[in-house]
Formats: C-alpha cells, structure tokens, sequence
C-alpha cells in the first residue's frame, strides 16, 4: 500500500512536473510565437506601408501628369487659336483669350505671350505687357532656345510673375516660385512667338497635402537633377546636394522608372521610400514615411501581446486579443488597399468614359505601327466596331499622299518626344477628313513598345479657313476694284486702308497716306468736318451721310456725297470709320438744269393755263350774241326758207362753237387746279335717271334701244351730283352719238365683287381700237374710228376723268364681245361719312 501510494505519488508528481513542463513549454512556445509574430508584424507593418507608398505614388504621379499635360494642351490649343495666332490681334483679345483659360485651371498662377526677342505682347498678369524678359532664363539648363512646336517644362523660377526675371535677386519674395511651361510657335505672319504658363508648384504642393493629409506620408517633387519644386508642409526642407545623395538617384534612376524601398529618403536616413517618375516629364514624385512611424505603429499594436505574454493566465485572453487587435489592424490595411484599389478603379472608370466620350480619335500601336486599341471615336468615324481596327497598320487606313508623314511619325529611330503631323483619314464611304495627330513613344525597361496617339479631326476648320481666306480674298478684290474711292481710319483719325479708286481720285499713292492723321489729307475746313462726323459715327454707331466740295485729282473742285459707317471688331467695339465717296457733281449740275426747266414750264403752262381761261371767258360773250341774233333771225324768217336754214345752220354752229369754249373752261379750270366739286353721301341711281331722261329726244331721233338696269339696293357713293351727272351725260352722249340708227344702248348699274358700284354703259358703235383705249382720255384725243365729222373736241373724256380721279374712282374704256365701245365708271361705295369739298387736280 505505501509503495503503491508513494507509486501514486511519484506518478502524481511527475504527471504534475509534466503537466508544468508543458504548461511552461506550452507558455515559452506561447511566448515564442508571441515574439516571432509581433516580429514578423513589424515587417509586416513595414510591407504594408511600402505598398501604400507605392500605390499613393502613382496616384500623385498620375494627378501630376495630368495637371502638366492639362498645362501642355491649353498652350497647344491657344496657340492655334485664331486671336493668338494672328499678329495684329488687340492685346486685350489676347489677354482675355488667356483669361479665361487661367480662369478654370486654377493650378496655373498666370500665362504670357512673348515674341522673339522676348517682349511680352500680353499678359493675364497685370502691367507685364511691354517688359522684356529673357526666355532663357525659363529654359531647363540642357536646353539654349525653345523647341517650335513642343511643350518643354522650364526651371524653377523665383517669384509670382514674369516680371521677377527683370528684379534684382534681392527684390524677389522668398519662398514663391514657379514653373513655366513654354511652347514655342509661329504666328500667322511667320514670326516666333513664346507661350508661357505658369504653374504653381504651392498648388501642386495644396494637391499632395490635401491627400495625404490624414496619413502619415510626405510628398516631394523634384526635377531629375534633384531639385525640389513642390512638397507638402515636411518636405520643405530638402537641398538639392541631399537629395542627389539618396539611393533614388545613386541606384535606381535613370534606370528604373519607378520603385520602392526601406532605406535612406529625402526627409531622414531610415524612411520608406516609394518614388515613381512622371510620364512624358522631367519630373520625379516621391512619397516617403519615417519609419518611426511604422514602429510607433507596431508597438501600439504590440503592447497589448507583451502585457499577455507576462500573464499566462490571461494568455488566451491576451493572445486572443492579440489576434483580434492584429486582424483589426490586418482589416484597416486591407479595408485602407481597398479603398485605394477602389480609388483606382474609380479613376479608371472615368478615364474609360473619358475614352468614350472625348471627340478625338484616342489610339494606341505597337513598335510596327500597327493599332492595338481604339476609342469609341473610330466607331463614330467609320461607322465600324472598334474591334475591326485592331490589327490594321495606320499608315494603311491614310491617303497615300499622307503615308510618308505616318512613316516618319512611327520612325523608332526618331527622338522619344511628342510627334505631330497632319493628315487625311480615308473612310470606308469614300469620305476623306483632314486630321491632326499627336503621337509619344511608349517605353518598356528602355525599350521602345509602342506608340500612344490621338487624332483630332480639323476637316471643318480646314474649309473655314480655306473658305474665309477665299472670302477675304473676294472682298479685298471688290474694295480695290470697286470704282467708288473708299477710305477707312482709325479710332484715332488716322487712314488705315485706302483703295485704288481712292488713289486715282485724289492723286496720292497710298502708301504715302498710310498712317497719317485725317487733319492735313485735304482743306482744313473739310479735314475738320471728315474728324466731327467721324467722331459723331463712332460715337453712336449709326451711318451718315454728307456732302462736301473736294479737291480732284485734275485740280478742279467735285461735289461729292460722302458715306460713313462704323467698323467693328469680333467683339463687337467700334475700331473705325469707312468713307465711301460718290462724285456727284455731274448730277448736281443735272439736277440744277432740270429745276430750271421745270420752273420754266411750269411758268409757261401757268401763263397758258391762264390765257386759255380768260380767252374762253373772252368767247362767250360774242358767242352768246351770235346765238341770240341767230335765234331771233331765225324766228323771223319764216317766209324765206332759205334764210331760216341759214339761220339756223349759224346758231348750230354758235352751239358748238359754245360747247368748245366751256369744254376749254373746264379743262383749264382743271389745269390751272381752281376747280373743286363738292363731295356727298348720295344714291348714284336718282342722278343716273334724270340724265337719261335728259336725253331721249336724241335717243328718239336715232330710234336707238336705251335700256336702263339699276340694282334694286341703293347706290351709295360720296360724289358732287353735278358732276358725276356731267360724267354720265358726257359719256352717255357719245355712245348716242356713235351709235347707228336702229341701235341699242345699255346702262347698268350694280355692286361689284369687290363692294364697289360700277355704272357701265355699252353701245354697238365702231368700237375703240385696243391701242388707243386709255389715250382716249387724254386731251384733244379722240379715237381714230370716231374722226369722221361727228363733231367733237377731244375734252369731254379728259374732264370725266378728272372728275371721277377726283371722287377716288376710276374710269376705263373697253371694246365689248359682240363689238361696240363700253365705259365703266367705278366708285367706292360709302356708309354714313361727313360732307367734304375735294379739289380737283
């Protein structure tokens, strides 16, 4: 029993001494694995913060690249913009055209136009247009003169403006720089000409902060020889000399591109390190964190494991929230990698919509040449899928005549720089369009892949250009042709454009004119008068005309009529004055004789007018006496039958001799426009009958058929009683008095289509030859049919016209169907109207 306790004992004891070894075996492999792991999380700390380098590198990277490629399409777009093209565009176009773009790039602190020689032509910076600068100073240091055609990134350069190259060092403010963009250009005329953009390296700098301003990361970037241009709040102290002396520039560049690693930085001698260059430029981004800080990080996260390791009670416990703490930290790294990823996918997302929506022609092709990608811009050209493009070379997809630009464009051998041509896409309908392309060579670990392009199509700004170039041509052709002498001046009198005719008029060459204020070309007195009137067209904007007596090119005097308008730029301000000069001298002596001659006729017919009124006057009296004494011998002569008719045939011819006499009354009456009738509201059908009636004893004699025919509703109508009877009558008359024996007369009366009364009157006569059927109303006229004896003066149609014109209707003549002549005497009809005299005219 004791060896068997004791047995117990030593086998309880030994179970215990075991149970204790593996307890502290199971403590110490606890401890170990506590030690190596809160180890192995310091690398792993360390790895992660190198990717998260990495990845916030290129995305730095990638922001940068697009703000300096942003900066290189504005100065390509603007230097192809007509305003900046042209040399003689105002400075306040220029400006503004720069404006606007410094307006929504808010990373560019300014932007400048030089000429050659340095003189700055415009400026969006107040007060630097007209100071010279050297351009020079902007260049890199590997670069004597600007590259036409090409965006090149300058050094950095002390100071806000332009203006700063022309200070002293002294004067300059410390701390503020910037970097020009310079592109380099020919102008319209084929003088060089400078685009400056300025960019703000504290924007830049605003940008890194801004993204890493909850991290614990800095950003640098420098130029390739180590200079510091742009850094968040820590990394504003890097010297060039340091920076030189990192393993960036000792051991990765120029080979590598990009990379990363744990080391010697800009900002300490143990940092983690991630630095990649920027596309297409002279630039390095580098993103770098202490790695204290990684270890700052790891003992927070491994302080808790130490605690738990000293308390193997509480290991579990410890070791459980060792775990929980590192899969915290595990899940915000991953949760921090995603988000970036996230980030990254959202950025290539839009850049894939970009792709499809920007109207250029996006390409990319191998070292051969050949296309490998397309935007959806092929789609829209060709109207085939994007896919049918792959594979095709793209100098085959050119006109022919374009293939040696492409060949040349594609050169491998050529310089690794942005590439540009122009040429013509052949379409698979036949339609060709005039492109402009932009190439860059790709780069692969030095080796040359490939090329990325984009292809813009100018087709429409080509014809613009053609068909305005043809328009100005045309309207510089119509001013030096036109014979009208022309001139045009500027806002302040001075000639700016004369024309041939111009010259021809004046005698005087233009070139010496050209220049010259407006006081002094001619008299002052007209000098004065073309400045006033100049000054009055620009001042309201409206033409005008005036008439001066300038001296001629043959020493003599013209009266010339002068046009002046306003000439207006594309904004629409008032720049001058054209004059267009009439010689009108000729019409002005024209104009002077035919005043004579009128005034001269009007007086002779004044004084015939008068003789023929007073003569009628004169007339009558006699007249009336022969009348009288060959009535009263007539009545008296009852028993001689001879003398009866003879009495008779004086007192038929005193009749008509009274007739003539009163027609001429009448017609100088009208002439001499002392007539007047007396206008009333009157039915025309109880003037009509009463004349009809007048007549039947002539109607009777000549058996003739009078058939009256007047509407039952009243013809209203505002005419002087009296006289619209003497119409009727005296065209009633004549067609008994053409008519044949036996014949028939119709009288209507009625309210035409239009609403107007209308009294025609027929007869079967001779008619009216067609030729003369409104000369008929002329006076002393009478148709060739009717001069047969019948008697007559030629007046009565005359003063029936007279009449009717002067009661606002009309009277025409007309050949009926079935022969014979027929009137139509038309009036407006009238409603209740107030009684008015009219004069007769």
């Amino acid at each position: 029993m004791p060896h068997r306790a004791a047995m117990h004992r030593f086998l309880g004891a030994r179970r215990s001494a075991h149970i204790k070894a593996l307890i502290l075996s199971f403590a110490l492999c606890v401890l170990a694995g506590l030690v190596l792991f809160i180890w192995g999380q310091l690398h792993t700390q360390a790895e992660q913060s190198r990717s998260q380098a990495a990845l916030l590198s290129r995305v730095l990277e990638d922001q940068t690249g697009k703000t300096f490629e942003t900066g290189e399409v504005v100065l390509a777009s603007l230097s192809h913009n007509p305003v900046i093209l042209s040399a003689d565009s105002p400075r306040a176009a220029r400006e503004a055209a720069m404006a606007q773009v410094v307006a929504q790039l808010p990373v560019l602190r300014s932007m400048a136009l030089l000429d050659g020689q340095g003189h700055i032509l415009a400026s969006t910076q107040a007060g630097e247009a007209g100071l010279q600068v050297e351009v020079q100073q902007l260049l890199p240091d590997n670069a004597s003169a600007p590259v036409l055609g090409k965006v090149q990134l300058g050094r950095l350069v002390t100071g806000r403006s332009l203006s700063s190259l022309t200070l002293a060092p002294h004067a300059t403010p410390r701390g503020v720089h910037y970097l020009p963009q310079i592109l380099a250009f020919k102008n319209d005329s084929g003088a060089p000409a400078v685009l400056v953009g300025l960019i703000n390296p504290d924007a830049v700098a605003n940008f890194y902060q801004a993204t890493l301003e909850t991290l614990s990361y800095e950003a640098v970037l420098l130029s390739y020889d180590g200079q510091p241009l742009a850094s968040t709040n820590a990394g504003g102290g890097v010297q060039t000399a340091s920076a030189r002396k990192t393993p960036i520039f000792q051991k990765w560049l120029p080979g590598s591109e990009f990379g990363s690693y744990i080391g010697a930085g800009l900002l300490g001698p143990h940092e983690i390190v991630s630095f990649r260059t920027v596309r297409n430029w002279p630039l390095l981004l580098v993103v770098e964190e202490p790695y204290a800080a990684v270890i700052a990080r790891w003992l927070d996260d491994a302080f808790a494991f130490f605690v738990a390791g000293l308390a193997l009670l509480a290991l579990v416990l410890g070791l459980s929230g060792s775990v929980l703490k590192t899969r915290r930290v595990q899940q915000s790294a991953q949760q921090a990698m995603e988000k970036a990823q996230a980030r990254i996918a959202r950025s290539e997302h839009e850049m894939a919509v970009l792709m499809r929506s920007v109207q250029e022609l996006i390409f990319r092709t191998d070292s051969h040449g050949r296309l490998t990608f397309v935007n959806a811009r092929w789609e829209q050209w060709t109207g085939q899928p994007s896919a049918e493009a792959v594979g095709q070379p793209l100098e085959g997809i050119v006109h022919e005549a374009c293939r040696p630009q492409i060949q040349a464009l594609l050169d491998p051998q050529a310089k690794l720089a942005l590439r540009n041509c122009q040429a013509r896409f052949r379409l698979p309908d036949e339609r060709e369009i005039l492109c402009d392309i932009a190439v860059v060579p790709l780069l692969r670990e030095g080796r040359l892949v490939g090329f990325a392009g984009s292809a813009v199509d100018v087709t429409a700004r080509w014809k613009a250009q053609q068909e305005l170039q043809t328009q100005l041509a045309f309207q510089h052709l119509l001013f030096e042709t036109t014979p009208l002498p022309m001139l045009v001046t500027d806002a302040d009198q001075r000639v700016a454009l004369v024309n041939k005719a111009w010259e021809d008029f004046f005698g005087r060459g233009r070139y010496a004119v050209l220049g010259n204020e407006v006081e002094g070309l001619h008299s002052g007195d007209h000098d004065l008068l073309q400045m006033h009137s100049n000054q009055d067209v620009m001042r309201s904007g409206q033409p005008m005309v005036l008439e001066a007596r300038l001296p001629h090119v043959d020493g003599s005097y013209r009266d010339v009529q002068i046009s002046k308008a306003a000439v207006k730029n594309a904004q629409g301000r008032i720049t001058g004055v054209l004059s267009i000069f009439v010689d009108v001298s000729e019409f002005r002596a024209a104009e002077h004789a035919t005043h004579e001659a009128r005034d001269a006729a009007e007086e002779a017919f004044r004084v015939k007018s008068e003789f023929v009124a007073n003569m009628s006057h004169e007339l009558r009296t006699p007249l009336q006496s022969i009348m009288g004494f060959a009535e009263l011998g007539g009545l008296r002569s009852h028993g001689n039958a001879a003398m009866a008719e003879m009495f008779s045939d004086i007192h038929a011819a005193g009749q008509r001799m009274l007739a003539l006499v009163n027609d001429l009354l009448d017609v100088a009456k009208l002439e001499s426009a002392v007539g007047t009738i007396h206008l009333e509201r009157t039915d025309l059908r109880s003037l009509i009958r009463p004349v009809v009636r007048e007549l039947e004893p002539q109607q009777q004699h000549k058996l003739i058929d009078l058939r009256l025919e007047l509407d039952d509703t009243p013809l209203i109508a505002k005419a002087d009683p009296v006289r619209f009877q003497q119409v009727v009558r005296n065209v009633l008359a004549n067609a008994i008095k053409f008519s044949p024996i036996g014949g028939r007369i119709d009288v209507q009366g009625r309210i035409d289509g239009q609403g107007d009364i209308c009294i025609a009157v027929s007869d079967q006569g001779p008619g009216i030859p067609p030729q003369e059927l409104d000369k008929i109303f002329q006076p002393f006229v009478q148709s060739s049919k009717t001069k047969n004896g019948s008697g007559g003066t030629g007046l009565g149609l005359a003063i029936c016209r007279k009449i009717i014109d002067a009661m606002d209707g009309t009277i025409v003549a007309s050949n009926g169907p079935a022969g014979g002549a027929m009137f139509c005497i038309t009036l407006p009809t009238r409603n209740a109207m107030e009684t008015r005299p009219a004069e007769l005219t």
